[in-house]
Order: structure tokens, then sequence, then C-alpha cells
């Protein structure tokens, strides 16, 4: 069963590899370009909305869900820790630190999406500033 999988995965790849396209943009370019301003100020007001911007999908979807697991987790331990009734199967303290990790995740989460999105919209046209700047394209267009 494994070397059939094995063996599912490389003739994924070769084909994969084989079969690509090119990808084509049809939008023009003041619409291609994203201004770090914008991916800032989305990514301030609801984390991972700047990567939505950017055209990240699954990543700005992803920090949201992460997002609201953190924020939920942390007002459930919260309430734990309030409310703490002996009959809980851990210690207050538990709920305490518990509390305390998933309030910084939610920190960590919501400053990584913002400086995430704001990178990214930089670095947006990254590829065309890397064509324009390889010096082996420049000789072959002088030669030609």
């Amino acid at each position: 069963m494994f070397r059939l999988i094995k063996i599912f995965v490389f003739s994924a790849i070769i084909f994969s590899n084989l079969l690509s396209q090119q990808k084509v943009d049809f939008r023009t370019e003041e619409e291609q370009l994203k201004d770090p301003k914008i991916a800032l100020k989305r990514s301030l007001t609801i984390p991972g909305s700047g990567q939505l911007y950017n055209d990240q999908k699954i990543k700005g979807y992803a920090l949201m869900a992460g997002e609201v697991l953190a924020l939920w987790s942390f007002n459930e331990n919260r309430k734990k820790y309030n409310n703490y009734e002996d009959s809980y199967a851990n210690s207050k303290d538990y709920y305490l630190r518990e509390r305390n990790r998933f309030a910084w995740i939610a920190i960590g989460l919501y400053f990584y999406s913002v400086l995430d999105a704001v990178v990214e919209a930089h670095l947006d046209n990254f590829d065309e500033i890397v064509k324009e700047s390889d010096p082996s394209n420049n000789t072959k267009e002088k030669n030609e």
C-alpha cells in the first residue's frame, strides 16, 4: 500500500511539472499592484483581511479562524478561572495559565497578520523587479 502511495505521489509531481501552464493575469497594472497602506488598515481592523486583500485567501481565512479560536479559548478559560469550582478536573492555576497562553497566541496571530499583510503588499511586484534586474536577461536583450 505504501509503495502504491509513493508511485501515485511521484507520478502526480511528474505530471504537474510536465503539464504546468503559465499564469495569465487579465488585470490592468493598476489593479495588480497592492497598496501596503490598505493592507495595513484592513489587517489592523480584522486579522486576516489584509491577506484577503493580497489575494491570499487560504492564509487569510486560516488567520481569521485561528484568531477566533484563540479568543474563544481565552474566554472559556477566563470564565472557568473566575468561576472556579472544586468539581473541575484541573486546578485554578491551570486555567490561569491556559487563559494567559491563549491571550499570547491571539496577540501573536494579530501582529503576524499585520506584518505579513504589509510585507506581501510590498512584495506584490517582486517577480517583475527580479526579471528587470537579472543580468542574464539584460545581456540577451542587448545581443538581439
